[in-house]
């Protein structure tokens, strides 16, 4: 199964995740996408600073970290990927509870 674990500011806002544990099945794949598009996204589009690591070994793991304030408008354009990241994988978490959870970080 699936995991991704959101990390909130104290006022609420996405500011970091990680997702472990993926398969081969569908979900895994639309999971994955949707979490490197927005990382390569915040890269390439909101100069915001991050730290990220991943490994592709032992079912996959990906954890990011927004290093911009999100009062920031760099931090904030990166934010709103991120906000919209989160949007897509509650809802697939919503049709696969089978394959995906999720949790705070």
């Amino acid at each position: 199964m699936i995991e991704a674990a959101i990390g909130r500011n104290p006022i609420g806002q996405v500011v970091s995740f990680e997702v472990s544990n993926h398969g081969e099945s569908h979900v895994c794949a639309a999971v994955s996408m949707l979490v490197i598009n927005t990382v390569n996204g915040i890269e390439a589009l909101t100069q915001a600073e991050f730290s990220c690591d991943c490994n592709e070994e032992d079912g996959g793991y990906l954890s990011f970290t927004l290093n911009t304030p999100r009062e920031e408008p760099r931090g904030q354009m990166a934010g709103l990927l991120l906000d919209v990241m989160v949007l897509g994988l509650e809802s697939a978490a919503t049709q696969h509870p089978d394959e995906l959870i999720m949790k705070a970080k």
